[in-house]
């Protein structure tokens, strides 16, 4: 391989939407915080360019791009989640306008990589699997390809035939100029280098992140995750990760960390062994670091397991509860859910110091018509504040998104890859049953759980902190710590559910003073759980009003096409109903966060366009 010339990439990675549930963009501002964590995988790509290439990164959820940026570079660099696909087509069209080559990668890309115009190049899947140093070398030569797509056939039954399948997508969206590598095994995460968080502006984020593995054992009919990851999980050494978290102690950073695994405990005998190796490190250095992760349930049949987690320092595991009913469970292949106590599992967990944060999905084959009252009950006895409910959303790569496909009740792709406080469906239920009544659980789920006066929310708080075990990793309180107590305790009691908020600050300051700064963090939570939910639920009136309004004007339209015999001044008095209707409404949209504006501006310049077509056709009715 020839030397590599020196190259200026810029990094970018995509602005979040707020009104999303992972945002925590009301959040950010108690704590003086930009977003809630950096992009790793772009860290991680960063640290595999070339020594003589310079990296410089735009996190958007930090700093805008800017023009200076683009003139910086000679290549741009972009990596994005499903939820982040309307601004990455706005940055390629940027970028394009700029004359910068483009390379896009991720989540997004790899799974979506023919919804995307306008890029250069594409490197799929996983980074360490050759597919970046391909294609790194055919650009130093000239020879760079349209993708490099790391392909794995898994023997595994019915999934060899997915991956097939998608293989021949592949070859047939990109024709010859693509490098394709077939291979029976995931790179191992033992290739993987320390990620730059040296690019990092370390105190813009509310925690850092890290990955031990990658891959989960399970196969949730509903997930993708093993179609991108594989079932068998790869994991880092144990002297891997401390060497990067003694890069990330260097920097000056103390707080949060997340593992970014699907699921931690995916090899359980190797992750003990690396906690144990966690735990010391935490110990010698006055524990630097309070961890959290996305785990399965069977955590909590591993006392073992609990306490080294404990010990390390872990006080959060994110839990993929899904449902409450053991029949949904089972037809969606959640086999390390089935035949458990759920609400003791949960608070097994609680008991040993880690607060559970959980998700549930509603949509899902064989489910009761009161799912959503199960699972709001069950949150309150369970005390989990924090509850990501979504709608299913039938994943491309997923078992249920072929399943549905061959069952011919798939309506199209993805709907933009944020399941909560999004009111859509792009598949057809089972049994017959109407969407329409799927939604109205759904939003009836998200109001009880994040209702406006708080009280739900905080009564789920006040039960987990008073069964929350002790944990080593405690919240140290420092200047950001200080000043979100000030702002917490300054706005919130002035919110619409400032009442219950007052009310648990006092009773966790009488009963329980050591929880106050765990109460301020979740109480601070909780004001982007209720804003969003409450914006959601509101845009989604405002929505139904002015779908409404266009039925109407198009009934009157109608009307006036097959009438002409006393029916002008009652479309007279319609008209001007409907303009002070229209002017409230569009007073209203303006109120909005940026993403419901933009969404519901769109129905209403459809109503317009509707009301005009009225207008006209009534002066003519009138000549």
């Amino acid at each position: 391989m020839s030397a590599f010339q020196p190259n200026k990439v810029l990094l970018i990675y995509p602005r979040i939407p707020n009104n999303t549930y992972w945002s925590f963009a009301y959040a950010l501002s108690f704590i003086n915080k930009k977003a809630a964590m950096p992009p790793l995988g772009l860290l991680t790509v960063a640290a595999m360019l070339p020594e003589c290439w310079t990296p410089r990164l735009v996190d958007e959820n930090v700093r805008p791009l800017s023009e200076e940026d683009l003139h910086w570079c000679d290549m741009v660099f972009i990596s994005s989640m499903i939820v982040q696909c309307k601004r990455v087509q706005e940055l390629v069209a940027r970028c394009r306008r700029a004359g910068k080559t483009i390379v896009v990668g991720g989540p997004y890309p790899t799974q979506f990589y023919e919804q995307i115009k306008g890029v250069d190049h594409f490197v799929l899947g996983e980074a360490e699997s050759g597919a970046l140093s391909r294609f790194l070398a055919d650009w130093n030569s000239g020879q760079a390809k349209k993708a490099y797509v790391s392909q794995v056939i898994r023997n595994r039954t019915g999934e060899r035939e997915m991956d097939i399948e998608e293989l021949e997508l592949l070859r047939n969206f990109f024709g010859s100029d693509n490098m394709t590598e077939c291979c029976e095994t995931y790179p191992s995460l033992e290739k993987s280098p320390i990620p730059r968080y040296d690019l990092l502006d370390v105190k813009a984020y509310g925690s850092m992140s890290i990955q031990l593995s990658r891959g989960c054992p399970f196969a949730c009919e509903f997930c993708s995750e093993p179609t991108l990851f594989g079932h068998r999980p790869r994991l880092k050494s144990g002297e891997q990760i401390i060497r990067e978290l003694d890069c990330l102690r260097s920097l000056g950073f103390r707080g949060s960390v997340f593992f970014v695994d699907d699921n931690f405990i995916g090899n359980i005998k190797k992750v003990m062994e690396i906690l144990d190796r966690i735990a010391e490190y935490q110990r010698q250095r006055d524990f630097p670091f309070a961890f959290y992760t996305e785990a399965s349930l069977n955590l909590a049949a591993n006392p073992d397991l609990m306490q080294r987690m404990r010990k390390a320092g872990f006080n959060m595991v994110f839990v993929g509860l899904e449902t409450t009913d053991a029949a949904t469970l089972e037809a969606a292949n959640k086999s390390q859910n089935t035949g458990r106590n759920l609400l003791e599992d949960v608070r097994k967990i609680q008991r040993f110091g880690m607060e559970v944060t959980a998700g549930f999905i509603v949509g899902m084959d064989r489910e009761p018509d009161d799912i959503c009252e199960q699972i709001h009950r069950f949150c309150q006895q369970a005390g989990i504040p924090t509850v990501m409910a979504g709608l299913l959303e039938p994943l491309r790569g997923a078992p249920l998104f072929t399943r549905l496909s061959r069952e011919g009740r798939l309506l199209g792709e993805p709907l933009g890859g944020s399941n909560t406080h999004s009111f859509k469906m792009n598949f057809v239920p089972d049994r017959g049953r109407r969407p329409e009544a799927i939604l109205a659980g759904y939003k009836r789920l998200l109001a009880n759980l994040f209702n406006r006066n708080g009280r739900d929310y905080f009564a789920r708080v006040e039960r987990l902190l008073g069964q929350l075990g002790e944990n080593p990793a405690k919240r140290k309180i420092g200047r950001d710590e200080i000043g979100a107590l000030g702002k917490s305790l300054f706005r919130q009691p002035f919110a619409g559910y400032g009442r219950a908020y007052v009310r648990f600050i006092l009773r966790t300051l009488f009963r329980c003073p050591k929880r106050i700064p765990e109460a301020i963090r979740l109480s601070i939570t909780g004001h982007h759980f209720i804003k969003i939910t409450g914006d959601a639920l509101q845009a989604d009136l405002v929505k139904t009003e002015l779908v409404r309004q266009a039925n109407q004007v198009r009934q009157w339209i109608a009307a006036l096409r097959q009438s002409r015999n006393n029916i002008g001044e009652q479309v007279n008095v319609f008209i001007r109903q409907q303009r002070k209707s229209m002017k409230k409404l569009r007073k209203r949209i303006a109120a909005f966060p940026a993403e419901h504006r933009y969404d519901l501006q769109n129905v209403y310049t459809e109503v317009m366009n509707n009301f005009r077509e009225l207008q006209g056709k009534m002066s003519n009715f009138c000549r």
